[in-house]
């Protein structure tokens, strides 16, 4: 194709300028970012449903009471953690998980905890013996029996495992006797929760959230609820910074290395990391206005999308710099501006369709859902957008602006000196 894209640089270097102007602009006016839970204190709270639940129907419950902003972890078909902005709760409010060491690993005799509920052991129509099994060490991992009581026996629920292959195990404890161990939920029927005798406490938001999840989703268990604090992100977030510096000394010398064949190969890398930070400029914009527009937060999951956007910056880049050493290496004799165009043109569709690809899958996932990590999709969309534009308009046409000097001319000093020389 006969078509000079080096020549119209300039226009490329306007847009860019104007593009990066204005994310400096939006992130100069308060707030910069608007920071997630995942930066600011948080309440965490751990809940194990007696039944299955989805995570959508958590998160709806959670939408209707304005906690849109809830993280939502699935542990297990029935057991979750949540992490939300700080809740409003009387002192003595939250609850601290136990420990392992708290729990009994098996018992053959009375166990001085309070019963969470009362079952009938065996199931429906069986007869005969039923075996209540030991915990060895783990959860599920069970031993020999401790006992062995008669079906129909009615038994005192003390605590229930609900993460074990098979199923649910309940450990119970028949009351009166000093009979007690583990039996399969599906081994038992006519399960009763237990009802306090004392009246609710009031706990504020806590007492509001409980109240609408389990007038919707059925009965649970608080197994933690506490405060939290930013401390571990930020040291996630300054760990990422840490990284990025030491990638971009990386990247200039690895690029400085893989082409020390063509002249000036310090060149590469440094245009190469300008178009970097062009990414990630253009992308802190673009979340600066969405935050400031539409309310979205950033989170750590914004933080692992900057970092991939880095690495698709560079690799784009590093193809076509790849083609203008082949097309160096075959025709010595051309301008670096004839090299460096032929170079885009031969790598224009190759980046443009792995481009598509990967905005195609990532909108498609935006579209379908996925809240959760909705930052890092929309990190992913601006900043392939941005880094497929960049390797083409910026990484490649510096090259050739610091060959043929434009870059040294924009120098104030390098301005100054012809015109002193005249004034002479």
């Amino acid at each position: 194709m006969n078509i000079d894209l080096v020549a119209s640089r300039k226009w490329l270097y306007l847009v860019s300028g104007a593009l990066v102007a204005i994310s400096l602009v939006l992130l100069a006016i308060p707030p910069a970012l608007r920071p997630g839970i995942e930066f600011t204190a948080g309440t965490t709270t751990q809940i194990r449903f007696r039944q299955p639940v989805t995570e959508e129907q958590l998160r709806s419950v959670y939408a209707s009471l304005d906690h849109g902003e809830a993280r939502i972890q699935a542990v297990s078909p029935t057991e979750y953690l949540i992490r939300t902005r700080e809740l409003q709760v009387p002192p003595g409010s939250f609850t601290i998980p136990a420990t392992q060491a708290d729990q009994p690993l098996g018992t053959v005799g009375p166990v001085p905890v309070t019963a969470v509920g009362s079952a009938t052991v065996g199931a429906k129509g069986a007869t005969g013996k039923v075996p209540l099994r030991l915990l060895t060490k783990a959860p599920c991992d069970f031993g020999g029996n401790a006992a062995e009581v008669d079906a129909g026996t009615k038994v005192d629920v003390l605590q229930i495992e609900t993460s074990c292959s098979d199923g649910a195990h309940y450990l119970v404890a028949v009351p009166s006797t000093s009979t007690g161990g583990w039996v399969r939920a599906a081994d038992t029927q006519n399960y009763v929760a237990a009802k306090s005798n004392e009246p609710a406490q009031d706990q504020g938001e806590r007492t509001i959230i409980e109240n609408a999840i389990r007038g919707q989703l059925g009965d649970f268990d608080v197994l933690e609820f506490a405060t939290v604090s930013p401390t571990v992100s930020r040291v996630a977030v300054r760990n990422a910074a840490i990284a990025l510096g030491v990638a971009t000394v990386f990247i200039l010398i690895y690029i400085a290395i893989a082409f020390a064949s063509v002249p000036s190969p310090v060149r590469y890398g440094t245009c190469a990391v300008v178009a970097m930070l062009h990414d990630v400029i253009v992308t802190l914009g673009f979340f600066s206005l969405f935050g400031k527009v539409f309310g979205i937060e950033v989170n750590l999951m914004f933080v692992t999308g900057l970092l991939t956007v880095i690495g698709f910056s560079v690799h784009d880049t590093i193809v076509i710099y790849d083609r203008i050493r082949e097309n160096i290496r075959q025709a010595p004799n051309a301008s670096l501006h004839e090299n460096v165009n032929a170079a885009i043109l031969q790598t224009i569709a190759r980046s443009l369709n792995t481009s598509l690809t990967v905005l195609i899958t990532v909108a498609s996932m935006l579209a379908l859902g996925g809240a959760s990590i909705q930052s890092f999709l929309l990190v992913i969309l601006i900043g392939i957008t941005a880094g497929a534009y960049s390797s083409i308009g910026i990484a490649a046409q510096l090259l050739v602006s610091w060959e043929t000097g434009e870059l040294a001319r924009l120098a104030f000093w390098r301005r100054a000196a012809p015109a002193a020389e005249q004034a002479g």
